[in-house]
This record gives C-alpha cells, structure tokens and sequence, in this order.
C-alpha cells in the first residue's frame, strides 16, 4: 500500500502537482462574474481593476496554493540533483500504467534493461528507498 509521501511524488512525476496548481490559479484568475439573469458582468461593489487586484492577492494568501509552490519547489530541486539513470527508475516505479502504483521492481529492471541502463534490482530500490527518504525528510 502506498503511503502519503508516495502520493506526493507520483503527483510530481506524473504533472498532477503542477496541474492542481493551475486549477488553483485560473479560478481566481478567471472568475466569471454573473448575476441571477446570466449577464456576464454582474455588479460585485468593487472597479474591475480593483476585482482583479483583490483576487491575486487572495490568490496569493490560499493557503493549499502556497503548500502545492512549496512542495514542487523542494520536489524539483531534488528530482533534479539526480542522475539520468537514477530519473529513469524514479519515473518507471511511480509513471506507470496503474496511476500511483507504477511497474513492479522487474518491470523496472526490464525496462531499464532495454534502454541499456545496467542497474540490478537491488540498486535500484536503493535509489528508490533513498530518494523517497530524502523527500520524507524534506517535506
């Protein structure tokens, strides 16, 4: 079974960290404004610059926004110390065909195997083990 920080890194290799963020940003960056009738610019109090003004500054105190920065920013600096045969079992334990669950240790190996990275099993998990350790510390 997986575990939360397991989650986190599957969300950063497979984009879906990025992707929340995104979601977080286009829904206060563009909010539609309409009022009971469907018109489009309904009467908020407020001047359209001020509106937009008021919204980036809440976009910027969202509390789950500033925690998914975060994250992707400690993730990428430590994803990108990493060397490229390192990368790639990184990304065939937690991108594969299952969404979270990714390829078995062999499928690693086999697929390591075929881009011609002579990696054993056990080395392999090492990097795995170690890398997921040094995110649980970080994060």
């Amino acid at each position: 079974m997986k575990d939360k920080i397991d989650k986190i890194i599957a969300d950063y290799i497979n984009g879906r960290t990025q992707a929340k963020i995104k979601a977080i940003e286009s829904r206060y960056i563009y909010r539609v404004k309409q009022d009971n009738l469907g018109i489009r610019t309904a009467y908020k109090g407020t001047a359209e610059p001020e509106g937009n003004t008021l919204d980036k500054e809440r976009m910027e105190e969202d509390k789950e926004l500033i925690g998914l920065r975060r994250t992707l920013e400690l993730l990428g600096a430590l994803y990108n110390t990493l060397t490229v045969s390192e990368k790639r079992i990184i990304e065939l334990r937690y991108k594969g065909y299952k969404g979270y669950n990714g390829y078995t240790w062999y499928r690693v190996a086999m697929e390591l195997e075929s881009a011609g990275i002579d990696i054993p099993i056990k080395r392999a998990k090492k990097i795995y083990f170690a890398f997921k350790e040094d995110v649980s510390r970080v994060l």
